[in-house]
């Protein structure tokens, strides 16, 4: 019983604070990788891992972390090997960057002239003071992102897949409005492999399902839940906001529960 309340009190405590062992563990992973050990101790991605049991302890769940990050990176790495974006540098805008799961592996890419963004302002302040890349602060209404400038590639990953109706739609249309001509936007959506992951849910005649609840506690959840989307519906959406068609779809692409999707602004 007293076992069961501490892990109850320790699943409702905001995470503060890493432990020695934390610290120790994100050393020996980040080496192996090249990048920075250092995490935030707000970053919802890090917390989520070092806490799941299933990811087998502070070891594996550090190393799950960096891996993961990595991998990420490499994806898009060889997505524009594919796409033969061989501007150099690409300048590239990762959206939604969180605390630099991904970042800090983007950043030692030499291909790359990255800048992040993300709704956190201590997330803003962390990737630049740390990580040391160029960070804007997003904002919680589409129209309301300022940036003066656009990209060869913006890279939107696990953001579409928590974005309501209200503002799918115009976040595509506003992000697409910051890809250089000739450049693409790519970003994933949780699709139909996901579905048993959300316990099934009936997908309704638009295809479009979202339900206010997410891993992070710090956003309102009607703001940023968890969406789940039919390939038709991506592609009307697509059409209607950019005048472009999709360029690739990818299903169960990234994670294997996350669909990949490409546009290009043509010329």
């Amino acid at each position: 019983m007293l076992m069961r309340r501490l892990s109850a009190w320790w699943q409702d405590r905001p995470f503060r604070l890493f432990t020695r062992e934390m610290l120790q563990q994100n050393i020996e992973a980040a080496r192996r990788h090249g990048v920075e050990s250092v995490c935030h101790p707000d970053d919802f991605i890090y917390e989520f891992i070092i806490r799941h049991p299933g990811f087998g302890g502070i070891r594996k769940s550090a190393d799950y972390y960096f891996n993961d990050g990595a991998r990420s990176a490499d994806k898009l790495a060889d997505l524009l090997a594919e796409l033969h974006v061989d501007r150099r540098p690409i300048r590239l805008l990762e959206f939604a960057s969180g605390y630099g799961c991904v970042t800090r592996h983007l950043k030692k890419n030499p291909a790359l002239s990255l800048v992040a963004c993300d709704i956190h302002p201590q997330a803003i302040e962390f990737l630049k003071t740390r990580l040391g890349v160029r960070a804007h602060l997003s904002a919680h209404s589409p129209e309301d992102l300022s940036l003066d400038e656009s990209f060869d590639v913006v890279f939107a990953l696990s953001f579409f897949s928590h974005m309501p109706r209200a503002t799918w739609g115009r976040w595509l249309q506003v992000l697409f409005s910051h890809v250089s001509p000739g450049g693409h936007l790519i970003f994933t959506t949780h699709g139909l492999t996901s579905l048993a992951s959300h316990h099934n849910p009936e997908i309704p005649p638009d295809g479009f399902w979202f339900v206010a609840d997410s891993e992070q506690r710090d956003l309102d959840t009607a703001e940023y839940g968890s969406t789940i989307v039919t390939p038709e519906f991506v592609r009307r959406e697509v059409r209607s906001r950019t005048g472009e068609d999709v360029l690739d779809h990818r299903q169960g692409f990234w994670w294997e529960i996350q669909d990949l999707w490409v546009v290009k602004k043509n010329v």
